[in-house]
């Protein structure tokens, strides 16, 4: 299993400005990785970069013996890499299945290596088999999320991001969405990248967590370590 490795990563937006100011993360092979920090102190902006969205400045994302630095976002599939961006990025106004032949467009070539990711789609996710024909908008929000996840897996990454799972939805079906992220780990040994402003539930998912401070590091550990150690002080950071 590859372990993805960002490294003094400097980057932002514009050339003369940078959101990210010498920032270091590690993603575990077959654990979830939880980013935490408040607004705007660079959690989304470092997924952009990973996947080749922002130009890295200085410093270094490396995936196994990968170096990412100018991989075009469309060869995450190809390395094993899966981007799930904040809010419901699906196409609302077309159909569940529609949605689902797109997401098999970088190896739509390989007809039986489709054929198995629809199949393993609606073993995963049989609720999807009542919505084939209705248009992805139709779903509840939890469910349009559910089906981003979804479709992100059709690949089989063994990398995920994901930028704010949760965001916009009420406890209920956050709990089943963090449920999900971490039986994606227990059960399947996926690596996961996870930014979140959910301090509470994105932590309690986590094998190990990132705080960010101005683009930066602030603070690291494991689970275990935030529970016995900054679980009291940690909103007085973020708030």
């Amino acid at each position: 299993m590859r372990q993805l490795e960002v490294r003094d990563l400097k980057a932002g937006y514009s050339r003369d400005i940078d959101i990210l100011s010498g920032l270091s993360v590690t993603a575990r092979p077959s654990q979830l990785t939880t980013i935490i920090g408040a607004n705007g102190v660079g959690k989304s902006t470092l997924l952009k970069t990973i996947i080749g969205q922002l130009a890295v400045r200085e410093g270094s994302i490396r995936y196994g013996e990968r170096d990412l630095a100018g991989v075009a976002t469309r060869e995450l599939v190809s390395i094993g890499i899966a981007y799930v961006p904040q809010g419901h990025a699906l196409f609302k106004d077309m159909t569940v299945a529609e949605n689902i032949e797109i997401a098999t467009w970088s190896f739509r070539s390989d007809k039986e290596r489709a054929r198995r990711a629809r199949r393993r789609l609606f073993e995963r996710a049989p609720y999807l088999e009542d919505f084939r024909q209705r248009r992805a908008g139709l779903m509840s929000g939890g469910q349009q999320r559910l089906m981003q996840l979804e479709l992100a897996l059709m690949s089989d990454p063994e990398l995920i991001l994901i930028d704010e799972p949760t965001v916009g939805l009420d406890p209920k079906r956050a709990e089943v969405i963090y449920t999900h992220l971490r039986q994606l780990v227990k059960d399947e040994g996926r690596t996961i990248l996870m930014v979140d402003q959910n301090v509470i539930a994105g932590t309690e998912v986590a094998d190990y967590i990132y705080v960010l401070e101005l683009g930066s590091n602030k603070l690291e550990g494991t689970r275990a370590e935030f529970d016995e150690t900054y679980r009291d002080t940690i909103a007085d950071w973020l708030f």
